[in-house]
C-alpha cells in the first residue's frame, strides 16, 4: 500500500504535455496578402437639383473646372484610409493612369438611382489598368450628388454612389451612401464629415467581395 501511495504522488506531479487535437500551430504564418481595390472617380460626375458649377466653386474656394478633381479626390482618399480588414486594402491612382478607362464608364440616373457600366471597356484595357496597379476589383464612384431640401429643414445632401467590378468586368457590387451639411462646405471640412460615410463604403464592398 505505501509503494502504491509513492506511485500515486509521483504522478501527480509530472508534467504531461498538453495535446490539441486538430489545432495548427500556432507558429504558422497564414496570413494572406491583402487583395487591393482601385478607386476611381469620373470626369464630370458631380451633379445637383439645385446647384451649378460656377456656385458650388463660390461657396467652396474652388475653381469650376477642379470640382469633380477635389470631390472624387477627397472621397476615394478617405475610402483609401479605412481599414474594413486585412482582406482587402483600398488604393488609390493617377488620374492620368486611370483615364483609358474612366473616360469611358457610362453612367446612368441620379442620387440613389445612379448607376455605372463598363459596356465601352475593354477586356484588355481594364485588365490592363488593374494589373498596372496591382488591383482585383474596380471601385467606380459614379456621383457625388449635391440633393438640397428646404422642407422639413434646410439640409444638403451629398449621395455618393459607386459601384464595384472585378477583371472580369462584371458588376460585383453596387450601392449609396449619403452624409449632410447645412450648406456648401470647404474641401476640408467635407473630407472631415464625409470619413464616416467612407468607412461605410469600404466596409460595405469588403462584405461584398
Amino acid at each position: 500500500m505505501k509503494n502504491i501511495g509513492v506511485l500515486i504522488s509521483f504522478l501527480l506531479f509530472v508534467h504531461v504535455p498538453e495535446v490539441s487535437w486538430g489545432k495548427k500551430d500556432k507558429t504558422e504564418n497564414t496570413t494572406q496578402p491583402a487583395k487591393q481595390v482601385l478607386i476611381v472617380g469620373l470626369n464630370d460626375n458631380v451633379k445637383s437639383n439645385y446647384y451649378y458649377d460656377d456656385l458650388i466653386a463660390k461657396e467652396t474656394g474652388l475653381n469650376a473646372d477642379s470640382i469633380d478633381h477635389h470631390y472624387n479626390r477627397i472621397i476615394a482618399g478617405n475610402i483609401a484610409s479605412s481599414s474594413p480588414g486585412n482582406a482587402y486594402q483600398f488604393i488609390t491612382a493617377n488620374e492620368q493612369t486611370c483615364l483609358k478607362v474612366t473616360e469611358k464608364i457610362e453612367v446612368k440616373g441620379e442620387g440613389e438611382e445612379c448607376t455605372s457600366n463598363l459596356n465601352k471597356v475593354s477586356q484588355d484595357e481594364l485588365q490592363q489598368l488593374l494589373s498596372n496597379t496591382h488591383a482585383e476589383y474596380l471601385l467606380v464612384i459614379n456621383q457625388h450628388y449635391l440633393k438640397w431640401q428646404e422642407k422639413p429643414m434646410r439640409t444638403l445632401f451629398h449621395i455618393i454612389s459607386y459601384t464595384v467590378y472585378n477583371k472580369q468586368k462584371q458588376q460585383v457590387y453596387n450601392g449609396n451612401q449619403f452624409f449632410t451639411s447645412m450648406k456648401l462646405e470647404s474641401p476640408e471640412r467635407i473630407s472631415q464629415i464625409s470619413r464616416k460615410t467612407s468607412s461605410k463604403i469600404a466596409s460595405s464592398v469588403a462584405k461584398a467581395l
